[in-house]
């Protein structure tokens, strides 16, 4: 009996690019995220208290345009803030410290993805999944305001809609690089959920214990970055106390230096370091 020598055909196929198996990470992060019930569950409570309630009381009564006042007053209220830091704990809890956990790294670098494709893969997923809260909800309730307004002058409207559009962007990005930080600092999700959403509560006490010395120590409060920010791109202006300069690098700050700390923790991994 002869023994037949085994062979190996050459794959035909095209090579997804980098795009690719970013959008197909993404994606399915963004549907794990969903089939868990507690993010569910806030996501439910929050849209009812935050959102759904806020439509009712800005569309009923007359209205002549979209105030940019009514929409920072709306995405800059504390309830909206407190929501944001619950989900951001719990979507961002297992994000890389679950691939820690069970060396994922070897599979996800095995390959040829590249540390840039790896983390924009989870900034897209984690932003997926905020922005059914904090970007899509807020847009929805200026275009229902445009909708049953008075006045038939749309252009003052039309750029609050685009401002809400912008604002909606970077408040639903400004949390997820802290988190990400954070998840990739520990192997154990309950650490990185617990330790996302203390770092931001500190830092409000912090911010607001100090500010009584120094009204720059108040800027340390994420909530209060958050409003100034919103206050500003709506054109609303600033509190003369506010050091403009400061507000601006600090509000950098915490949107990238946690991004670049966790690249370089990420590039590590995949070396084996």
């Amino acid at each position: 009996m002869s023994i037949d020598p085994i062979t190996y055909k050459p794959w035909s196929g095209e090579r997804t690019n980098h795009l690719e198996r970013v959008w197909v990470m993404s994606m399915a992060f963004f549907r794990q995220k969903l089939k868990s019930k507690w993010i569910l569950l806030l996501l439910i409570i929050g849209l009812f208290l935050v959102n759904i309630i806020s439509i009712f009381v800005y569309i009923l009564p007359p209205h002549e345009v979209l105030d940019g006042e009514v929409m920072a007053d709306q995405m800059g209220n504390g309830l909206l803030f407190i929501f944001i830091i619950l989900l951001i704990s719990m979507i961002c809890s297992d994000t890389i410290a679950e691939d820690l956990r069970s060396n994922s790294f070897v599979l996800y670098f095995s390959r040829a993805m590249k540390t840039e494709s790896y983390l924009a893969g989870k900034i897209g997923g984690a932003f997926l999944t905020l922005s059914v809260f904090s970007f899509f909800p807020p847009v929805v309730l200026a275009i229902a305001i445009m909708a049953t307004q008075s006045s038939s002058s749309y252009g003052d409207s039309l750029v609050v809609l685009g401002q809400t559009v912008i604002a909606g962007l970077v408040i639903t990005f400004f949390f997820i690089p802290a988190g990400l930080f954070i998840s990739s600092m520990t192997k154990r999700k309950s650490y990185a959920s617990v330790g996302t959403f203390m770092s931001f509560f500190i830092l409000m006490i912090v911010g607001g214990i100090f500010s009584e010395f120094n009204p720059d120590w108040e800027l340390m409060d994420p909530s209060l970055l958050f409003y100034y920010f919103l206050q500003a791109i709506f054109g609303l202006g600033l509190p003369n106390s506010v050091n403009v300069g400061l507000l601006t690098g600090i509000f950098l700050t915490v949107m990238f230096v946690p991004l670049i700390l966790v690249y370089i923790r990420i590039n590590q991994k995949a070396v084996g370091k």
